[in-house]
């Protein structure tokens, strides 16, 4: 059985992060629509992570569903920490964008690549990406 692009990305993520202690619950989220994929939590903070794989040539809108956009729209306008991880293959590049960014980067008809919140190319900076994450706590809605 094939696996699905975003269990690779997970599991490139779970190993990659093994050694900084990020205690990972991944879920199956099939029974309660827009709920990110995992559930992290380091230090005392506790975060949201959507994985998505963007396989377009460029990045002009993320693959994100009605459902998705809407919890993390409310979520971060509720001071909730959540990201999404997207890796784009055809630039080798893994890109963060905030949740509180849901409706910007969602939508389907964008004239401009998007221009993520932070970014990093093959081979990927795992503990860039936790970095980026605690350190954005607390500046949701900037």
């Amino acid at each position: 059985m094939t696996s699905k692009p975003e269990s690779k990305l997970w599991h490139k993520l779970r190993d990659g992060t093994q050694d900084l202690g990020v205690f990972w619950t991944r879920l199956e989220s099939w029974a309660t629509p827009g709920i990110p994929d995992l559930h992290g939590v380091l230090n005392g903070q506790a975060f949201w992570l959507e994985l998505k794989v963007h396989r377009l040539k460029s990045l002009k809108n993320i693959a994100l569903r009605p459902h998705q956009i809407a919890w993390q729209t409310r979520y971060s306008m509720n001071r909730g920490e959540v990201y999404n991880l997207v890796h784009h293959p055809s630039s080798s590049t893994l890109n963060i964008f905030g949740g509180v960014r849901a409706v910007e980067i969602g939508q389907s008809k964008v004239s401009e690549p998007l221009i993520p919140d932070w970014s990093c190319e093959s081979p990927f900076d795992w503990h860039g990406v936790v970095n980026h994450i605690l350190s954005s706590s607390g500046r949701v809605g900037n």
